[in-house]
């Protein structure tokens, strides 16, 4: 059962990393495949981070003291 929680956690961390950094500009590009022209569905913004960037940043500011 714990194996299971872990899979589960491990597959949430990557859904969220991946679209994080690559979810809004395949959105857009299947709405702008569909309807024919250039549209944006999602904004992106500047500054995003996943989990996994978060947990990286804050180990190296631990790391890093």
């Amino acid at each position: 059962m714990l194996r299971y929680l872990i899979y589960v956690a491990v597959i949430f961390l990557l859904v969220d990393h991946l679209y994080t950094h690559w979810g809004p500009e395949i959105i857009n590009r299947a709405a702008s495949t569909f309807m024919g022209r250039p549209v944006t569905v999602v904004e992106e913004s500047p500054y995003r981070e996943s989990i996994i960037d978060k947990a990286i940043k804050k180990v190296k500011e631990v790391l890093g003291r």
